[in-house]
């Protein structure tokens, strides 16, 4: 319960209770803390606190038993808390102390500004983030970024980011382009306006941009910090994915306060009807649109972090940053089940060409075996014939003959392959067509020498 303004005392065993009923973001809504400052109080004061995958294997029903951590030490030992509306002018008690340096530990490398008598920052806009989200970083880099997140804030006094200045010089060489080409004869804005123009401040006014340019700065650092990196065209690389968004001033809708030219046109014009001569009625339009100073931040093509009546984008950088990270992982999913596409497809083509492969090798080996056993076929009948002769006891039948129909059997029989002195070697694997032409083309080389 709170026992003071801004103060909430709990003992280590009621702590420890609602950390595991609830978790710690839980907690540190309930009570007003920050989710922060309490990871380091439990840290500080010993209490285990589950972790980030534990709620979600909770909430699909998996078993969690084995992975509650024991409570231990004393029970009764009551523990301070500051919420997070506390302006406490010193602090009183050491182990306040502790916990404080635990937190400087973890965000030293913020680029914040605070006052000296402040323990607890007042972070009244610190979103209300739920249990599961970021719950696909490990608990370490899980609280960090959290940790960032709560304690973001936007800084005057250091240097632009790099990419920043670099953009605002792309900005003012275009603008001169575009003067250069605007005092030309002729000129066209469709056709005539300079190439690569800067988009990403494109749709809003130039007192804006400087709000967009604070708000970037800080997440920009924010982001490298945490190990992302910074595009040229201000797109950032968070975790090894790409996160496109842009930045938008909303416009209001008044009244159109017509011109001296266009009033003068529209007097002509209704002096022409009057005299009933031919003209064409000038077109005025009814409305404006003219910036109202709103920013919104948009990612992609429905989800934005806007202004509104009771904060801002500058209260609400925490929101945008961990926005940045969600988007980032939705790109991780979708790139990765592209990836996965494509490598199936990939797959399945090259499976597809390894079977088109192996069907031609085999038709090709069946051809070349049906070849061959053609020729074994012919081999088989001439020797068969020869010993039909001579046993018919023909005076024909040489030993000369015999000798020389042996070996054209032996020339035709692929298991022996005997190469003949004129007709060469018998290429037994190819069909009777090309052997045929195989036998002219060396009869035709043959008077060619």
């Amino acid at each position: 319960m709170e026992n003071e303004k801004g103060i909430v005392k709990l003992t280590r065993k009621q702590l420890y209770d609602e950390i595991w009923a609830l978790s710690v973001a839980g907690v540190a809504r309930k009570y007003n803390l920050n989710y922060g400052k309490l990871i380091a109080t439990c840290k500080v004061e010993n209490i285990p606190f589950p972790s980030s995958g534990y709620w979600t294997k909770k909430n699909m029903g998996k078993d969690v038993s084995n992975e509650i951590a024991e409570f231990s030490g004393l029970e009764d030992t009551e523990i301070s808390l500051i919420t997070k509306d506390a302006v406490i002018k010193r602090v009183r008690k050491a182990k306040a102390e502790v916990v404080e340096k635990v937190h400087t530990d973890i965000t030293e490398e913020l680029d914040v500004t605070a006052e000296e008598d402040l323990l607890q920052k007042k972070t009244e806009n610190i979103p209300k983030w739920s249990d599961g989200i970021l719950d696909y970083l490990d608990e370490t880099e899980r609280n960090k970024v959290l940790e960032y997140a709560c304690n973001l804030q936007i800084s005057q006094s250091t240097r632009l980011h790099k990419m920043l200045v670099q953009y605002k010089k792309d900005i003012a060489d275009y603008k001169s382009k575009l003067k250069e080409a605007q005092s030309r004869p002729y000129y066209n804005p469709r056709h005539n306006k300079p190439e690569n123009e800067p988009e990403f401040f494109k749709e809003m006014s130039d007192e804006c941009m400087t709000r967009a340019i604070a708000i970037l700065d800080t997440v920009f650092k924010s982001i490298e910090s945490l190990g992302g990196s910074i595009n040229s065209d201000l797109s950032v690389k968070i975790r090894g994915d790409i996160v496109r968004f842009r930045m938008v001033e909303s416009q209001d809708q008044v009244k159109h306060e017509m011109t001296k030219q266009e009033a003068q046109a529209l007097v002509k014009y209704n002096d022409d009807i009057k005299n009933h001569r031919w003209a064409s009625k000038p077109q005025i339009r009814k409305y404006d649109k003219v910036y109202n100073g709103k920013l919104r931040i948009v990612f992609g093509e429905r989800s934005y972090i806007r202004d509104n009546d009771s904060e801002k984008l500058e209260d609400r950088m925490g929101d945008i940053l961990v926005t940045l990270y969600e988007k980032a992982e939705e790109n991780r999913i979708v790139r990765e089940a592209r990836e996965e596409a494509e490598r199936k497809r990939v797959e399945e083509a090259r499976r597809r060409e390894e079977n088109r492969q192996r069907k031609e090798q085999e038709i090709r080996l069946v051809k070349e075996l049906v070849n061959k056993a053609e020729d074994y076929r012919i081999a088989k009948e001439i020797r068969e014939y020869i010993q039909a002769m001579i046993d018919s006891g023909n005076e024909d039948i040489t030993p000369e003959w015999i000798e020389w129909a042996l070996k054209k059997a032996d020339w035709y029989d692929p298991s022996i392959a005997t190469e003949d002195e004129y007709l060469g070697k018998r290429q037994h694997e190819k069909s009777a067509e090309e052997k045929e032409k195989s036998l002219q083309d060396s009869i035709r080389k043959s008077w060619y020498w």
